[in-house]
Protein backbone atom coordinates (compact mmCIF):
# COMPACT_ATOMS: atom_id res chain seq x y z
CA UNK A 1 0.00 0.00 0.00
CA UNK A 2 1.32 3.44 -0.94
CA UNK A 3 2.21 5.76 1.91
CA UNK A 4 0.90 9.30 2.31
CA UNK A 5 2.61 12.01 4.31
CA UNK A 6 0.71 15.29 4.54
CA UNK A 7 3.06 18.08 5.54
CA UNK A 8 3.32 21.74 6.46
CA UNK A 9 0.53 22.06 9.03
CA UNK A 10 0.44 25.43 10.82
CA UNK A 11 -2.86 25.59 12.70
CA UNK A 12 -4.83 23.39 15.06
CA UNK A 13 -7.82 23.69 12.73
CA UNK A 14 -5.85 22.14 9.86
CA UNK A 15 -4.52 19.36 12.08
CA UNK A 16 -8.09 18.60 13.14
CA UNK A 17 -9.04 18.16 9.48
CA UNK A 18 -6.36 15.53 8.88
CA UNK A 19 -5.90 13.64 12.14
CA UNK A 20 -8.59 11.00 11.47
CA UNK A 21 -7.87 10.50 7.79
CA UNK A 22 -6.26 7.42 6.25
CA UNK A 23 -2.75 8.86 6.08
CA UNK A 24 0.53 7.54 7.41
CA UNK A 25 2.26 10.70 8.62
CA UNK A 26 1.68 14.35 9.43
CA UNK A 27 4.60 16.75 9.14
CA UNK A 28 5.45 20.05 10.85
CA UNK A 29 8.22 22.33 9.66
CA UNK A 30 10.62 23.72 12.25
CA UNK A 31 12.71 25.90 9.95
CA UNK A 32 12.33 29.64 10.46
CA UNK A 33 12.87 30.55 6.81
CA UNK A 34 9.91 28.43 5.75
CA UNK A 35 6.48 29.98 5.21
CA UNK A 36 5.11 26.95 7.07
CA UNK A 37 7.31 27.33 10.15
CA UNK A 38 5.85 26.42 13.55
CA UNK A 39 7.56 26.65 16.95
CA UNK A 40 8.19 23.78 19.34
CA UNK A 41 5.36 24.64 21.74
CA UNK A 42 2.81 24.72 18.92
CA UNK A 43 4.12 21.49 17.43
CA UNK A 44 3.70 19.78 20.78
CA UNK A 45 0.09 20.98 20.99
CA UNK A 46 -0.57 19.53 17.55
CA UNK A 47 1.03 16.20 18.40
CA UNK A 48 -1.18 15.76 21.46
CA UNK A 49 -4.33 15.41 19.34
CA UNK A 50 -2.92 13.08 16.67
CA UNK A 51 -3.63 9.35 17.13
CA UNK A 52 -0.82 6.86 17.62
CA UNK A 53 -1.52 5.30 14.23
CA UNK A 54 -0.09 8.36 12.46
CA UNK A 55 3.60 9.28 12.47
CA UNK A 56 4.39 12.73 13.82
CA UNK A 57 7.21 14.10 11.68
CA UNK A 58 9.19 17.25 12.43
CA UNK A 59 11.12 18.71 9.51
CA UNK A 60 14.49 20.38 10.12
CA UNK A 61 17.09 22.09 7.98
CA UNK A 62 20.61 21.78 9.41
CA UNK A 63 19.47 21.75 13.07
CA UNK A 64 21.87 22.27 15.94
CA UNK A 65 22.11 19.81 18.82
CA UNK A 66 20.20 22.03 21.26
CA UNK A 67 17.24 22.22 18.89
CA UNK A 68 17.23 18.46 18.37
CA UNK A 69 17.36 17.90 22.12
CA UNK A 70 14.43 20.27 22.69
CA UNK A 71 12.30 18.48 20.10
CA UNK A 72 13.19 14.93 21.10
CA UNK A 73 12.84 15.54 24.83
CA UNK A 74 9.99 18.06 24.77
CA UNK A 75 7.53 16.64 22.25
CA UNK A 76 5.95 13.36 21.23
CA UNK A 77 7.72 13.34 17.86
CA UNK A 78 8.02 9.88 16.31
CA UNK A 79 10.01 10.80 13.20
CA UNK A 80 12.61 13.41 12.29
CA UNK A 81 13.05 14.59 8.72
CA UNK A 82 16.35 16.22 7.76
CA UNK A 83 15.97 18.46 4.75
CA UNK A 84 19.33 20.22 4.63
CA UNK A 85 23.00 19.33 4.26
CA UNK A 86 23.29 17.51 7.55
CA UNK A 87 26.52 15.60 8.27
CA UNK A 88 26.36 11.95 9.17
CA UNK A 89 27.25 12.85 12.76
CA UNK A 90 23.87 14.60 13.15
CA UNK A 91 22.04 11.45 12.12
CA UNK A 92 24.19 9.35 14.43
CA UNK A 93 23.40 11.71 17.30
CA UNK A 94 19.64 11.37 16.74
CA UNK A 95 19.94 7.60 16.61
CA UNK A 96 21.86 7.49 19.86
CA UNK A 97 19.51 9.97 21.53
CA UNK A 98 16.40 7.91 20.78
CA UNK A 99 16.94 4.59 19.07
CA UNK A 100 13.32 4.00 18.07
CA UNK A 101 12.80 7.33 16.31
CA UNK A 102 12.34 7.18 12.56
CA UNK A 103 14.87 9.18 10.56
CA UNK A 104 13.93 10.50 7.13
CA UNK A 105 16.43 12.18 4.81
CA UNK A 106 15.22 14.50 2.08
CA UNK A 107 17.38 14.64 -1.04
CA UNK A 108 17.22 17.06 -3.98
CA UNK A 109 16.65 15.49 -7.38
CA UNK A 110 19.56 17.32 -9.00
CA UNK A 111 20.59 14.57 -11.41
CA UNK A 112 20.58 10.78 -11.43
CA UNK A 113 24.29 10.39 -10.61
CA UNK A 114 24.25 12.81 -7.69
CA UNK A 115 21.02 11.36 -6.33
CA UNK A 116 22.37 7.81 -6.29
CA UNK A 117 25.58 9.05 -4.65
CA UNK A 118 23.62 10.73 -1.85
CA UNK A 119 21.39 7.70 -1.36
CA UNK A 120 24.44 5.51 -0.85
CA UNK A 121 25.89 8.08 1.56
CA UNK A 122 22.88 8.02 3.88
CA UNK A 123 21.25 4.66 3.19
CA UNK A 124 22.75 2.72 6.09
CA UNK A 125 21.79 5.40 8.63
CA UNK A 126 18.26 6.48 7.73
CA UNK A 127 14.92 4.70 7.51
CA UNK A 128 13.40 6.48 4.53
CA UNK A 129 14.16 9.06 1.85
CA UNK A 130 12.08 11.88 0.43
CA UNK A 131 13.16 12.98 -3.03
CA UNK A 132 12.22 16.58 -3.65
CA UNK A 133 12.63 19.36 -6.19
CA UNK A 134 16.02 21.11 -5.82
CA UNK A 135 15.82 24.61 -4.39
CA UNK A 136 17.87 27.10 -2.39
CA UNK A 137 15.09 27.13 0.20
CA UNK A 138 15.32 23.37 0.84
CA UNK A 139 11.94 22.39 -0.56
CA UNK A 140 8.50 23.92 -0.32
CA UNK A 141 8.54 25.17 -3.90
CA UNK A 142 5.42 23.36 -5.09
CA UNK A 143 7.33 22.63 -8.31
CA UNK A 144 7.95 19.26 -9.95
CA UNK A 145 11.14 17.79 -11.41
CA UNK A 146 11.93 15.16 -14.03
CA UNK A 147 10.61 12.01 -12.35
CA UNK A 148 12.33 9.80 -14.93
CA UNK A 149 15.58 10.21 -13.01
CA UNK A 150 13.96 8.01 -10.34
CA UNK A 151 13.64 5.10 -12.75
CA UNK A 152 15.96 2.29 -11.80
CA UNK A 153 16.04 3.09 -8.10
CA UNK A 154 15.60 -0.26 -6.38
CA UNK A 155 15.68 -1.41 -2.77
CA UNK A 156 15.22 2.18 -1.61
CA UNK A 157 12.32 3.28 0.59
CA UNK A 158 11.43 6.71 -0.77
CA UNK A 159 8.51 9.09 -1.12
CA UNK A 160 8.15 11.50 -4.01
CA UNK A 161 7.79 15.18 -3.08
CA UNK A 162 7.69 18.42 -5.03
CA UNK A 163 4.42 19.67 -6.48
CA UNK A 164 2.49 16.53 -5.66
CA UNK A 165 -1.24 17.05 -6.23
CA UNK A 166 -4.00 14.96 -7.76
CA UNK A 167 -2.99 15.73 -11.33
CA UNK A 168 0.72 15.06 -10.84
CA UNK A 169 0.11 11.87 -8.86
CA UNK A 170 -1.96 10.58 -11.78
CA UNK A 171 0.93 11.40 -14.12
CA UNK A 172 3.61 9.80 -11.97
CA UNK A 173 1.60 6.60 -11.66
CA UNK A 174 2.08 6.04 -15.41
CA UNK A 175 5.86 5.67 -14.94
CA UNK A 176 7.77 2.57 -13.87
CA UNK A 177 8.97 3.76 -10.49
CA UNK A 178 9.59 1.86 -7.27
CA UNK A 179 8.49 4.68 -4.98
CA UNK A 180 6.57 3.91 -1.79
CA UNK A 181 4.31 6.97 -1.68
CA UNK A 182 4.03 10.74 -1.67
CA UNK A 183 4.90 13.70 0.54
CA UNK A 184 2.41 16.52 -0.03
CA UNK A 185 2.09 20.08 1.25
CA UNK A 186 0.93 22.63 -1.34
CA UNK A 187 -1.10 19.99 -3.19
CA UNK A 188 -3.54 19.75 -0.28
CA UNK A 189 -3.88 23.51 0.22
CA UNK A 190 -6.19 26.27 -0.95
CA UNK A 191 -5.18 29.82 -0.05
CA UNK A 192 -2.45 28.43 2.25
CA UNK A 193 -4.94 26.43 4.32
CA UNK A 194 -5.34 22.67 4.25
CA UNK A 195 -8.23 21.71 2.01
CA UNK A 196 -10.24 18.72 3.23
CA UNK A 197 -11.69 18.01 -0.20
CA UNK A 198 -8.24 17.88 -1.78
CA UNK A 199 -7.00 15.62 1.00
CA UNK A 200 -9.91 13.21 0.51
CA UNK A 201 -9.43 13.19 -3.26
CA UNK A 202 -5.76 12.26 -2.94
CA UNK A 203 -6.46 9.61 -0.29
CA UNK A 204 -9.07 8.01 -2.52
CA UNK A 205 -6.69 8.14 -5.50
CA UNK A 206 -3.70 6.69 -3.64
CA UNK A 207 -5.32 4.36 -1.10
CA UNK A 208 -8.77 3.85 -2.52
CA UNK A 209 -10.71 4.60 0.66
CA UNK A 210 -11.48 6.94 3.53
CA UNK A 211 -11.18 6.49 7.27
CA UNK A 212 -13.30 7.60 10.21
CA UNK A 213 -14.89 10.63 8.61
CA UNK A 214 -18.69 10.46 8.82
CA UNK A 215 -19.04 14.18 8.16
CA UNK A 216 -17.44 13.86 4.76
CA UNK A 217 -19.25 10.61 3.94
CA UNK A 218 -22.64 12.06 4.84
CA UNK A 219 -21.97 15.27 2.96
CA UNK A 220 -20.99 13.50 -0.24
CA UNK A 221 -24.04 11.23 -0.42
Amino acid sequence: MMKLKFCGFKTIADVQKAKDLNIDAIGFIHYKKSKRYVDIQTINQFIQIIPNTIEKVIVFVNPDIDTLDAIIEGTGVTAIQLHGDEPLTTIQYIREKRKNIKIIKALPATNRKELKKNIEKYKSLVDQFIIDTPSQTYGGTGQVYDWQMLEGLEDVDYLVAGGMDEQNIRKIRTLSLNHNGYDIASGIETNQEKDLTKMHTIIELVKGDYKNDEKYTNRSR
